[in-house]
């Protein structure tokens, strides 16, 4: 059974904005409370950042989204992290060796419907492809070794659903 069109169904990448704490929500509703005692307006309407549209950024890879959508799985048994270094949709580190983190990885986009070619390697480092509904998605992940740890570096075209 294939999942539908836009879903990324397995482990999700963890929220990376604030959590509402024991602490964080009475600071918030006395915001509020002190937003609306000075005369705040019912009106207007104020942009958030979890409903701003995902920007597509050009990349050596075509043009991609600026982020993975939230059930992007973590490949290669892997946790998302910041690359600074590199214009990417997003980046994954893993624990195993970059041959294992590459055989989980096809393993791993294959299991959830998408068409892997085999990887390559080129200059030392692998890259995956892989597409997904006819080919209006792709997807390109090099893999790595930094330091101990394998680095996976999503490349997620603007063809597939907007994060």
């Amino acid at each position: 059974m294939s999942p539908g069109r836009g879903h990324y169904p397995h482990k999700v990448l963890p929220h990376l904005g604030l959590r509402p704490t024991p602490l964080l929500l009475p600071l918030l509703c006395s915001l509020l409370v002190f937003v609306a005692a000075c005369g705040g307006s019912e009106g207007e309407a104020t942009p958030s950042s979890a409903a701003s549209p995902a920007t597509v950024i050009s990349s050596e890879y075509g043009r991609i989204w600026g982020r993975l959508p939230a059930d992007f799985p973590l490949l290669a048994e892997g946790s998302a992290e910041i690359r600074l270094d590199v214009l990417a949709s997003g980046a994954i580190f893993s624990r195993l060796s970059v041959d294992a983190a590459v055989r989980s990885s096809v393993d791993e986009l294959r299991r959830l419907a998408w068409e892997v070619a085999e990887p390559v390697k080129r200059n030392g480092r692998f890259e995956i492809s892989a597409a997904r509904d006819e080919g209006a998605c792709t997807v390109t992940v090099t893999a790595e070794a930094l330091g101990s740890r394998t680095s996976l570096v999503v490349y997620l075209s603007e063809g597939c659903p907007a994060p």
